[in-house]
């Protein structure tokens, strides 16, 4: 087969077509030091370098909630500390009004100093970060603690919420974080569980747990009254109220004693009159008892002479003259007493409020922890998908450089002899 001009030519022309294709690959693959810039350029690679870029992208999400929530545990953290301070100082004044021969006048300055630890303390339960409250719940907009403009010390009733002298206006959402795929993490603390104890959610203070804010609402009290270890009782601390009932008849043989709707609290007493003669049921089991529990435990306990109580299940009292002693019986009046507290008798709570916020402030500790943890395992995927990407999509800039000025002397040499070809005639061959 004979070489033709023509086909010299073709042939020069292709060879200079495809050596600037690869000059121009070359220099963009030098310019973005991407070996791939289109999918063109290695379709079977194009899946592995999408797909970790998308997870880089989801770590760099992760990485962003992360290091929010430790912002807010750390900002969280320094509430907890002031509030834990707070009640380290009110241990100290229990102690020091205690044991110390102090004056009228001293137990006032330290009744002031319990409120102005009081309003520290309802100060950092309204804490508020970026204008949101921390302990609010979901309800982040929304002032979480309110003074009760209407709270009475004799009227306080633990099972009530609205005799409270601090009430709680936020909601018990529990904010997760999600740090990791399929994995959240509850950072907030709710003011109800770490303030007034309601870690149940029921809206009143678990047994066992304190109301912090009753707490130093009644060391002020007590303070105040110059109520010591062993003081008088502080006037009006004694709260005496009417529990309703249902009264059948005023005089009967048989009288029934709707308590379904009475709590009564540990150490509180609920008192029946009976025919003029009180008959006195203290709770001492420490929980709350209400309705059904509450007049069974009246029925196992109180023995009233000539008379039998019962529980009839529904949190009813059934009182019935026992055979003989048939009278009619006038109808029950029930009083609730609530123990004058003292100074010495705050102590435990005082102690119990101190390990309730340790033990909220520990569990934040934890999950702090956790949040670094999973922060530095999120940069780590970082690193090993930018690793994996790399290898399929960056280019080798000396490789690449030296592949360039390989084509350039290619292409120059090529330029060369078809500029030498295109000299050629029928001249040269005469």
């Amino acid at each position: 087969m004979r070489a033709t001009q023509t086909t010299t030519y073709r042939s020069l022309q292709s060879f200079l077509d495809r050596t600037s294709d690869r000059m121009q690959t070359l220099q963009l693959q030098a310019a973005t030091g991407k070996r791939i810039n289109r999918p063109s350029d290695d379709p079977t690679a194009i899946s592995p370098v999408l797909s970790a870029r998308t997870q880089i992208m989801s770590s760099n999400r992760y990485v962003e909630t992360i290091d929010s929530g430790m912002d807010r545990i750390n900002n969280m953290d320094g509430y907890l500390d002031s509030v834990q301070n707070t009640l380290v100082r009110l241990k100290e004044i229990g102690v020091a009004t205690i044991n110390g021969a102090l004056s009228p006048q001293d137990m006032r300055t330290y009744a002031d100093e319990v409120h102005q630890l009081r309003e520290s303390l309802l100060s950092d339960g309204n804490a508020q970060v970026d204008g949101k409250y921390l302990f609010a719940g979901f309800s982040e907009k929304n002032r979480p603690f309110v003074a009760n403009p209407g709270y009475d010390a004799t009227l306080y009733n633990p099972a009530d919420p609205a005799t409270y002298p601090v009430t709680y206006q936020g909601d018990n959402g529990n904010l997760q974080f999600e740090i990791a795929p399929n994995e959240r993490i509850n950072l907030n603390i709710t003011g109800s569980s770490l303030f007034l104890g309601d870690n149940d959610n029921d809206g009143i203070t678990d047994p066992g747990a304190v109301d912090i804010f009753t707490l130093l609402t009644t060391m002020e009290n007590v303070l105040r009254a110059n109520n010591q270890a062993t003081g008088s009782a502080v006037p009006g601390a004694t709260a005496v109220t009417t529990v309703p009932f249902d009264a059948m008849l005023p005089t009967a043989e048989v009288q029934t004693l709707d308590l379904s709707a009475t709590t009564l609290a540990g150490g509180q007493s609920l008192i029946l009159n009976i025919d003029g003669t009180d008959f006195t049921y203290t709770n001492t089991s420490g929980a709350y008892l209400t309705g059904v529990d509450l007049t069974a435990a009246i029925a196992a306990e109180l023995a009233v002479a000539n008379y039998t109580l019962s529980d009839t299940g529904a949190g009813v009292l059934r009182l019935a003259q026992n055979v003989g002693s048939e009278s009619d019986i006038a109808p029950i009046t029930t009083t609730m007493e609530t123990p004058a507290p003292t100074l010495q008798a705050l102590l435990d709570p005082m102690e119990k409020a101190a390990n309730q916020v340790r033990a909220q402030r520990s569990l934040k500790g934890n999950i702090g922890k956790r949040l670094e943890t999973a922060r530095d395992h999120m940069e780590q995927i970082k690193i090993d998908m930018e690793a994996f990407r790399s290898r399929f999509e960056d280019a080798d800039i000396l490789e690449t450089i030296t592949s360039l000025q390989q084509q350039q002397q290619s292409f120059e040499a090529a330029l060369n002899v078809t500029g030498k070809v295109s000299q050629l005639s029928i001249l040269d061959y005469i």
